[in-house]
């Protein structure tokens, strides 16, 4: 005949402590569900080889940096008066001015409050993590930035450009009013 241990104290606590967090949680072997990692890897690599492969249909015609802007050939495509098209591309430049410089602002004033954090907290291992967290944001509000400085730059001289030329050729890179 088999006795009964009696389970008191700590071990039973212990035991049923164990068979309610697998009640909850499930089994601690399958808390990652590495099915579902994998499957979701797959994905965000097709959709990456998808959004790098250029489609034929996607590409506008490609123009030669340094080709000017024509006006006239813009309005004679669409068919309105070439005053219709310096206005939009008036518009245009203001837009990519007031973004450029709500961005930059944004940018100086993230960086700056970080950087009074930074300077008048103790330094421990979570103020490293709030630095590297902090660098991809302000590194994407530069770029913005810098992207409508560019177009700004562009639309102003009336011609292409890359990044190169207006980055070795603008008088500033700060965009212009128009």
């Amino acid at each position: 005949m088999k006795t009964r241990v009696d389970q008191t104290g700590p071990r039973r606590f212990l035991a049923r402590a164990r068979k309610v967090a697998r009640l909850v949680i499930g089994d601690p072997r399958t808390l990652v569900a590495w099915s579902d990692v994998t499957r979701n890897a797959a994905l965000i690599e097709a959709l990456g080889k998808a959004l790098l492969k250029p489609k034929a249909g996607m590409q506008g015609p490609q123009a030669p940096d340094g080709t000017p802007i024509d006006v006239a050939a813009i309005a004679a495509e669409y068919g309105v008066e070439p005053r219709v098209v310096a206005i939009l591309l008036d518009q245009r430049q203001h837009e990519t001015y007031r973004r450029a410089l709500a961005a930059s602002m944004i940018a100086v004033v993230l960086v700056l409050g970080w950087t009074g954090e930074m300077l008048l907290s103790h330094w421990k291992g979570s103020q490293l993590l709030a630095a590297l967290e902090f660098a991809p944001f302000w590194t994407f509000l530069t770029l913005v930035a810098f992207q409508n400085a560019w177009l700004n730059w562009q639309i102003r001289e009336r011609r292409l450009g890359s990044a190169r030329q207006f980055v070795a050729t603008a008088d500033s890179l700060i965009p212009r009013r128009p």
